[in-house]
């Protein structure tokens, strides 16, 4: 089984990162170590060359730039420099070595304390693992938000000992098919792999959200599901009605706990999902959040 290091890496290659730059301490180590030959780090003699570097580097390969800093200390000499990336608009993924879950509550020396409050308000989201196994889903999560527009930066806080732990394997499956397009109007190169997929998928279903609930998108909705010929589900707890209830494509709406959300998808082998989010889970349920072998 992957650890939540080599987990960690997986997903960065997947979205791309191309090097790390970073000036590390005891915090970053446990990291390190799990660092593949596909991405070189180069160290910087102060933090905030470290976050001048990246993002330059960002901004001239086309993709997000990714530093390591050192818990707090190192994150705020870096946070100078941080005030340019944050103005423009440049994609970064800024990670800091937290201190042992043992030693956090004690705040032990070395403790970044208020992780997520650090670096606002120059980043666009803060982020701290619940669980260990989480580092990977944050990390996935935190790389599409930096390539969202308005791109920008964003920060990662991980427990020095979360990085040898096992990983979540059925979400590290997940995690390595989600990409983003990050262009507020979607450009026919990000619409061609969704015509592409659903021209190859078997049994598509069609999934909606309060977004789409708007003069142009309540319409073409229907258009779509009629074209396509596609059974249709309101997104978990949406707050408005995107699809109408007497329409003969019209299953209901699904469920917001995981295992019975994937047995109402069940049999399907591609799920397009249009203005919600992918999926306001509620219940707890130790099942799967999707059936095994679909596409979102």
């Amino acid at each position: 089984m992957a650890s939540v290091g080599e987990a960690f890496c997986e997903v960065l290659l997947k979205h791309r990162v191309g090097a790390v730059f970073g000036n590390p301490g005891s915090n970053e180590l446990p990291f390190l170590r799990h660092l593949p030959d596909e991405l070189p780090y180069y160290l910087a003699l102060q933090e905030g060359a470290a976050i001048a570097m990246a993002d330059g580097y960002a901004q001239a390969s086309g993709t997000v730039g990714f530093v390591n800093l050192h818990a707090a200390s190192g994150t705020g000499n870096a946070m100078g420099c941080l005030t340019n990336t944050a103005s423009s608009h440049t994609p970064l993924l800024i990670t800091a070595g937290q201190q042992s879950r043992r030693y956090h509550p004690v705040n032990a020396l070395l403790t970044n304390v208020d992780a997520t409050k650090l670096c606002d308000p120059l980043v666009k989201w803060s982020g701290e693992p619940l669980r260990p196994e989480d580092a990977p889903l944050l990390a996935s999560k935190a790389l599409l938000l930096a390539q969202s527009a308005p791109a920008g930066p964003v920060y990662l806080s991980v427990p020095l000992d979360d990085w040898d732990r096992p990983a979540d394997a059925a979400t590290q499956r997940q995690l390595l098919d989600r990409s983003v397009h990050g262009h507020p109007v979607a450009p026919d190169s990000a619409l061609e792999p969704l015509v592409q997929a659903l021209a190859e998928a078997s049994a598509p279903v069609l999934v909606l959200g309060p977004g789409v609930d708007t003069p142009i998108g309540y319409p073409a909705a229907i258009a779509f599901a009629q074209r396509s010929r596609l059974p249709v589900w309101n997104a978990p707890s949406a707050p408005r009605a995107p699809f109408p209830t007497t329409h003969p494509y019209y299953r209901g709406q699904l469920a917001s706990a995981a295992g019975d959300l994937a047995k109402a998808l069940d049999g399907h082998d591609l799920i397009l999902v249009f203005g919600a989010p992918l999926f306001r889970y509620h219940a707890p349920s130790k099942d799967d959040f999707l059936p095994a072998g679909v596409a979102v």
